[in-house]
């Protein structure tokens, strides 16, 4: 049950084929910072710094959330959710699928693990600037 200090977690879990997006900036470690430390302040009882990511079970789905979710962003960064097993970082399945959470209980161990964790950098096609329209 979600409260203001703790996020709704879903009761399905993220699939084990999935990938994973998280928007772009590629992976600069301060954006991930910032907003991991964001979202702890937001929901300081659950124990655990995070950042905003989006299931996605292939270059299909992938396409759907670069054109309706993350189009304010140039490129993106796809992680396989083995990657992310196998670096120690935490997915939740959080809010309104296909939104997960990328999360770590110590922030410079979750901003490492992500930054030297396999990806890919995508371009964004459907990317709209903030002054194109």
């Amino acid at each position: 049950m979600a409260t203001d200090r703790v996020p709704r977690i879903r009761l399905r879990s993220v699939p084990a084929y999935a990938a994973l997006i998280v928007r772009g900036d590629e992976l600069d470690p301060m954006v991930i910072a910032e907003d991991a430390s964001r979202f702890q302040q937001r929901f300081s009882e659950w124990g655990r710094y995070g950042i905003s990511a989006f299931e996605a079970a292939n270059d299909a789905e992938i396409d759907a959330v670069c054109q309706t979710r993350l189009v304010r962003f140039a490129t993106v960064v796809v992680f396989d959710r083995h990657a992310l097993d196998e670096a120690g970082i935490e997915i939740v399945p959080t809010f309104r699928r296909p939104h997960v959470t990328l999360c770590h209980q110590a922030l410079e161990q979750l901003v490492e693990r992500l930054v030297h964790c396999e990806h890919r950098v995508l371009s964004n096609p459907y990317h709209v600037g903030e002054h194109e329209e």
